[in-house]
């Protein structure tokens, strides 16, 4: 899975540490999951994306018509609706 969280708290000058804080998870947690060490639950990458403001789909790389990702646990789709 590529990840954009690094780009994107680079865009956002958010720091590891910040990041989580917010998330609530250690900040060697981020780190590892920013350099594809370890991937993110799926409850912290919602949370992930809540804290930096961006969709599940932006932030994994997919294009924003995408309605669908893959867990990085289990591998099942999940649908994405869009809230309003």
């Amino acid at each position: 899975m590529d990840l954009r969280i690094k780009e994107i708290m680079n865009e956002r000058n958010v720091t590891s540490a910040w990041l989580a804080e917010q998330v609530g998870i250690s900040k060697v947690a981020v780190s590892n999951i920013v350099t594809g060490k370890s991937s993110p639950s799926l409850d912290n990458l919602i949370k992930i994306a809540g804290v930096l403001n961006i969709s599940i789909t932006e932030l994994i790389g997919e294009e924003k018509e995408e309605s669908t990702i893959i867990c990085p646990h289990c591998g099942k789709k999940i649908k994405i609706e869009k809230g309003e």
